[in-house]
């Protein structure tokens, strides 16, 4: 599948899952979600925050957060499954991204990702 599919895909994704996240249907989404997605939006570049988009990519904020796909910068990983969050707020999580081995571990107090490598 190409990049431009995939991103059209992520977009989609997290263009729902705002919607959802910020309605008064929010329990539709899992806690492992609604958790990954707040501690995306506490560890991402004030900078894009303030701006309203990704200085990387220009995606929007929030809703760039809110889909599966890692952040660009390096703030974040991909959106991990449920076994995985589990263990990342235990431990730490090792991530495979762009042929390069990132580890993460999450700052559960703020909830708040961490990247070690």
């Amino acid at each position: 599948m190409s990049n431009k599919i995939k991103d059209i895909g992520y977009y989609i994704q997290g263009n729902i899952r705002y919607k959802i996240f910020y309605s008064k249907f929010a329990f539709l989404l899992s806690n492992t979600i609604r958790e990954q997605i707040q501690a995306r939006i506490n560890s991402m570049n004030l900078e894009c925050f303030e701006q309203g988009s990704c200085i990387k990519c220009g995606c929007n904020t929030t809703h760039l957060q809110m889909c599966n796909k890692p952040c660009e910068g390096d703030c974040y990983p991909r959106m991990l499954n449920k076994q995985e969050w589990i263990n990342i707020k235990k431990n730490s999580f090792n991530t495979k991204s762009n042929n390069s081995r990132q580890i993460w571990s999450l700052d559960v107090k703020n909830l708040k990702f961490i990247k070690w490598i």
